[in-house]
């Protein structure tokens, strides 16, 4: 290989390295308050059909689930959350952990990759 493939080899390998640095760097600023606010369960999937159960995350901790079967309210939960970057950002309920999807300002908490469903926090 010659000089310029070494090169080239080089700053592909500088370029990746330093980006996925990036990522984690910017991925260890999170803190809990980003995701406190109100959820309404969203699908990607138009012709699905689900029940947009909304969440609360509180700032002390606490949450709040609100089944809604049908778009009417039923069952409600509550319990403690968290935020865990064990790799990756986590929230953790009681009962499940949420992967989390920040967009600009816009925060997903993913509940299904395959069936595209996830809260997304309204402001």
């Amino acid at each position: 290989m010659s000089l310029r493939g070494y090169l080239t080899v080089g700053m592909l390998a500088a370029v990746c390295l330093g980006s996925g640095c990036y990522v984690e760097q910017s991925m260890a600023l999170l803190k809990p308050d980003t995701f406190v606010g109100d959820y309404v369960q969203r699908s990607g999937d138009r012709g699905a059909q689900y029940d947009p159960d909304r969440l609360t995350l509180r700032s002390d901790g606490k949450y709040i689930l609100v089944r809604m079967p049908g778009g009417h309210q039923g069952a409600t939960e509550e319990g403690t959350w968290r935020l865990v970057q064990d790799p990756e950002p986590t929230i953790l309920l009681d009962h499940a952990g949420y992967n989390v999807e920040i967009r600009g300002k816009g925060v997903r908490l993913i509940i299904n990759y395959d069936r595209d469903q996830w809260y997304e926090k309204t402001e």
